[in-house]
């Protein structure tokens, strides 16, 4: 980890000393001057520029000092590509340069953010900002009221390759005469020659002519020296706009495609999202304050092994340095003696938050309740910030950004599969803000392990996500149970060796020369499935309740130290494998119909995290045999029986043998 973290330390301070500074520095410096580029094309031709290209997989000859991002590219190779074009004018001096990767998705699905992590610090930012884990577009920017904008873009992004421009800069005396808009049209044009159909560009723009301003800025007041960065910001997005890139949702960056059909085509320049929402909040004057003391921000760094990043997943940073009381008392000495219409209760920071906007995403329980119970809540609480959201929304946006993600030093490090769902003040806040009674289990499962559609079992196990167990449960029913008869027992034990690799090995020793106790795990893939239509996790009392045959199969099974947890546990390994993402696909292929019917949710293919909390109701995290298949003694029939007493299983045991 640490050696990781040494070599994005060294690809990030030779992109800051090399061309990669800025994103989109030093093009056509103004609003005016993007306008013009079509006018300018004609004299840039009339100058006989010519354009030259370099590959940039065999840059070794120009770029041999710069840093090792190229050399490294063949670690990427399966999906990434880097593409340059350069400018020179009549005497052959290079007066530009662009410079973008083609990324193909679809072999790193099943790992997109760690491996969109590592090339560089655009492809990290492209992946956490816009996407999921899966490399879909986020949920966000398709149906958010206010996070999806203009609407031009949505679910087709969440297939094909993108290429990611990453630089484009022209020199100062260059400027305004196209050659920025010829850079990005030459790189898009050597992409497409090598990846026919593709079909999306993206790019951050950041600041233009940022050289030529930050010794100035420096010396400025900090509210002057920020009024220039946006204004500097604000042409680099005219820039791109002017080349056909229209904003997605509200976000920061911009996609451009060349279907003369997609709805961005015929979104005007003028029209489209100009920056982070324009809500009409508020106005923060100044001579208002926010009604609590911003204090210092508390860091916690999360600890790592050297051999295996075993993450301690640190509290998310705090907005206020004060604690919660502390924080209530200042709220009731500034705002109690206001009047409910008193513009302090609606003041607004820069990005648009009221107070109860961040005592929300601070978690502050006792100050957000006095908050709420104010007469006129509602209204505040219906209040949006510059991101579009509301103070629940604002929340849940943070939380979840936690759960997908944590930084260390130089490194974005996924963590959704170590999730374990919101602490405790996280909670309160949560069920406050939604309306819940603390007391409906149900629903506060569902806030607890950020389900969204309301119909996640245990709160973590979605509908669609169940769908996939109960369809292996099924499938591995019928199959295995097919084959009992046809093969020797030590056959079937080879046959069915995946699906039994959670069963212990003396166990399986025991099931080669044992029907019953093959014809018992068989049978539990039934009831497993059984139990997951009937809208229940999968857990031994749920399922062993369901168990009514003859002969007594599954008690023989369980009896001799086989588990319920082993059959559920091969359902995740085997709908992970036919997953559309993880897998091969088939499931979705062979039940598409029947998944559009479910809801969707957060929750969705969190395979890991569904596991993970199952573990831990059924008492086996911490339990090797579980994970894998282990020496017999690892676990001896004694604990094991130990472990059924503790869980009740023993007693539903004896009502079987009634």
């Amino acid at each position: 980890m640490q050696q990781r973290a040494e070599q994005k330390r060294k690809r990030t301070l030779s992109e800051t000393r090399g061309y990669k500074c800025f994103r989109a520095d030093e093009v056509d410096g103004s609003d005016d001057e993007v306008e013009s580029d079509d006018e300018d094309e004609s004299d840039d031709e009339d100058a006989s520029d010519e354009m030259s290209d370099t590959d940039g997989l065999n840059m070794e000859d120009e770029e041999e000092e710069e840093d090792e991002e190229y050399d490294e590219d063949e670690r990427w190779s399966a999906w990434l590509k880097s593409f340059n074009a350069e400018r020179k004018d009549s005497n052959g001096t290079n007066i530009g340069h662009c410079h973008a990767k083609l990324i193909d998705r679809e072999p790193i699905q099943h790992n997109f953010y760690t491996e969109m992590e590592e090339p560089s610090e655009d492809t990290c930012a492209l992946a956490f900002d816009l996407f999921d884990r899966w490399g879909c577009l986020k949920e966000q920017f398709c149906e958010h009221p206010f996070k999806k904008g203009t609407g031009a873009w949505g679910r087709e992004l969440d297939t094909g390759r993108l290429l990611l421009i990453e630089t484009v800069r022209v020199d100062k005396s260059h400027r305004r005469q196209g050659h920025g808009r010829a850079l990005v049209d030459k790189v898009w044009e050597k992409a497409s020659s090598a990846c026919p159909g593709l079909q999306y560009a993206v790019a951050w723009p950041t600041l233009l002519s940022y050289s030529d301003h930050v010794h100035k800025m420096n010396d400025l007041p900090p509210d002057e020296s920020k009024l220039i960065s946006q204004t500097l910001s604000l042409a680099a997005q005219d820039f791109f706009r002017a080349m056909g890139f229209r904003r997605v949702g509200s976000s920061r960056w911009f996609a451009r495609t060349d279907d003369p059909a997609h709805p961005s085509r015929s979104l005007a320049p003028s029209d489209d999202q100009k920056q982070s929402l324009s809500l009409k909040l508020a106005p923060f004057q100044k001579d208002q304050k926010y009604p609590y003391d911003a204090g210092m921000v508390r860091k916690s760094e999360p600890i790592f092994c050297d051999l295996e990043p075993v993450i301690q997943i640190p509290p998310r940073t705090p907005f206020l340095s004060t604690d919660d009381k502390s924080t209530l008392a200042i709220l009731k000495a500034r705002l109690a003696a206001c009047p409910p219409l008193d513009p302090a209760w609606k003041a607004t920071d820069d990005h648009g938050n009221t107070i109860i906007h961040v005592v929300a995403m601070d978690c502050k329980v006792e100050s957000l309740a006095w908050l709420l119970d104010q007469p006129f809540a509602d209204d505040l609480n219906c209040i949006r910030n510059l991101e579009g959201e509301t103070p629940l929304e604002a929340l849940e946006a943070s939380l979840d950004e936690h759960r997908v993600k944590m930084t260390w030093r130089m490194l974005t490090i996924p963590i959704s599969d170590k999730y374990d769902g919101v602490r405790r003040e996280e909670l309160l806040c949560l069920l406050k803000l939604k309306g819940i009674d603390p007391r409906d289990v149900p629903k506060v499962d569902q806030v607890t392990f950020g389900c969204t559609c309301g119909a996640c079992i245990g709160g973590f196990l979605s509908p669609r996500l169940a769908y996939a167990l109960e369809c292996q449960g099924d499938i591995h029913h019928h199959l295995m149970d097919f084959e009992i008869n046809l093969n020797l027992g030590s056959e079937w034990c080879s046959s069915w060796s995946a699906q039994l690799e959670h069963v212990r090995p003396d166990v399986r020793l025991n099931m080669t020369t044992n029907k019953s106790y093959r014809q018992g795990f068989t049978n539990l893939f039934g009831y497993v499935a059984e139990c997951l239509r009937a809208k229940r996790l999968p857990t031994a009392p749920n399922v062993l309740n369901l168990v009514s045959e003859w002969p007594p199969n599954v008690k023989n099974y369980i009896r001799r130290g086989g588990t319920v947890a082993a059959v559920v546990l091969a359902c995740f390994d085997n709908a992970i494998i036919q997953d559309e993402y993880l897998g091969d696909g088939d499931h979705e292929l062979v039940h598409a119909e029947s998944i559009e019917k479910l809801p969707r949710c957060r929750n969705d293919r969190e395979f890991a995290f569904a596991r993970r909390q199952y573990r831990r109701i059924e008492g086996l995290q911490g339990d090797p045999t579980y994970e894998r298949a282990t020496s017999a003694e690892e676990m001896t029939g004694a604990s094991f029986m130990r472990s059924l007493r503790y869980s009740g299983v023993e007693a539903l045991l004896q009502a079987l043998d009634e």
